[in-house]
């Protein structure tokens, strides 16, 4: 027994190791490659690329070709009414092929295209918001896994000194140089820290489980997280970021798409208000067998072409194309105060992120000093019992607790990219 657990002690460090190593750029790529939200606009874009054609739009012609063949027997010696009083049999095999083409149908064909062009634009806007979003998560969920890891770490120091601190004082009492007051101080300490080391625990796992689901791979896969967690203090301009929220900013690119593409609905609606020419030719041949009892059989072949052009126009439809084009021209309008609402509320969320993060700054100095003295506290003769609670560091504090650990920056995932990285 004693050998197999110095065995364990030899081996530990080497399968502590013996994860694998993570970068933050390298979770990104993983990211990119596995991630399912990723491959799914990928997917549509696909979709889009196939359907993007002049042929979807109706420009072209449509050819049909058919072919049948029949057969009928019909005895007529019994039947005092007929003409013949025989055993009549014949057959025949026809076949036609036949030429569609709307050769004009008011503009519809190019408003169409366009329209088909549009959604290609808009499914490769999904695409790269669904970057951006996974490129945000996997940064932020990786940071804080990274945080959650060091925070383990404090607390399993604060836990140690803990416990050192209640056995001393054990043995203090032990030996009548202590009281009961200070022994049930320490304990309390200790029992406390020991429930904090498991609640980070758990949140580790879970923030660890969080970058595994962004990245796409096993849930329960354990990673070395390699890349430093190291605070950039940047300054920021808030005229800056919102110049560049406004022009870059993905879900604005993707309501501008949507009014193009009502634009090109209205104008697909108001080709019904122009005539319709169209064009159809083709040929087809009738071969036929024609046979009287014992007589001989008769053959026949008949063959026919044509060409014919055709032009509609619709006179009256009880309004009902015009009350659809009005209906999507206030359809337009509601769009465009969409988008001013849209910007509206991602200045609103700029404006936020940008005074959350200035004051994270400042709160990171201070939290720094206060750090120091907590631990000139912790290194002088006779101080109190030191737990989480006396260790005021805000890098490593998560309100998210064992659970998503979720960041209070979520929306900055729609403001340009300096802002979403500005997490203290």
């Amino acid at each position: 027994m004693k050998k197999n657990i110095i065995i364990l002690i030899i081996l530990y460090p080497f399968l502590v190791s013996s994860q694998d190593s993570l970068s933050l750029s390298d979770a990104i790529q993983i990211g990119l490659k596995q991630n399912f939200d990723v491959q799914l606009t990928k997917k549509n874009v696909e979709i889009n690329e196939i359907f993007n054609n002049w042929g979807e739009a109706g420009r072209y012609p449509s050819i049909n070709i058919g072919f049948g063949q029949d057969n009928r027997t019909s005895d007529q010696r019994n039947n005092p009414t007929s003409f013949i009083q025989e055993i009549l049999k014949s057959n025949s095999f026809n076949g036609n092929v036949g030429l569609n083409w709307t050769i004009f149908n008011g503009f519809s064909v190019r408003a169409n295209k366009i329209r088909l062009e549009q959604l290609l634009d808009q499914s490769q806007v999904s695409a790269t918001l669904a970057l951006e979003n996974v490129i945000h998560g996997i940064i932020l969920t990786y940071y804080q896994s990274k945080l959650q890891r060091d925070q383990l770490t404090l607390l399993k120091n604060v836990l140690d000194l803990s416990r050192e601190k209640f056995e001393y004082q054990n043995t203090k009492n032990e030996l009548g140089l202590g009281n009961t007051v200070d022994l049930l101080q320490y304990e309390n300490s200790y029992l406390s820290d020991s429930s904090n080391l498991l609640i980070q625990e758990l949140a580790y796992k879970n923030s660890i489980r969080n970058l595994n689901i962004l990245m796409g791979v096993e849930i329960e896969k354990s990673w070395s997280l390699i890349t430093k967690l190291s605070p950039v203090n940047n300054l920021y301009s808030y005229d800056d970021l919102k110049q560049k929220m406004l022009s870059n900013n993905t879900n604005i690119s993707n309501q501008y798409l949507n009014i193009s593409l009502l634009k090109q609905d209205i104008n697909i609606a108001k080709a019904a208000f122009y005539p319709v020419v169209s064009f159809s030719s083709g040929a087809n041949i009738d071969n036929s067998y024609y046979k009287i009892s014992s007589y001989d059989g008769v053959r026949g072949v008949n063959l026919n072409y044509y060409g014919n052009f055709t032009l509609n126009f619709k006179i009256f439809d009880g309004g009902k194309v015009r009350r659809g084009i009005k209906a999507l021209k206030i359809q337009e309008q509601v769009n465009e105060l969409e988008t001013e609402q849209l910007k509206l509320e991602l200045a609103q969320e700029l404006s936020t992120v940008f005074d959350t993060y200035q004051t994270r700054l400042r709160i990171f100095d201070i939290n720094k000093k206060a750090f120091q003295v907590a631990r000139k506290g912790e290194q002088s003769e006779g101080g109190s019992p030191l737990s989480l609670e006396t260790v005021p560091v805000a890098c490593c504090r998560d309100s998210g607790g064992a659970g998503r650990g979720s960041d209070d920056l979520g929306p900055a995932r729609r403001a340009p990219g300096p802002v979403q990285g500005a997490t203290v």
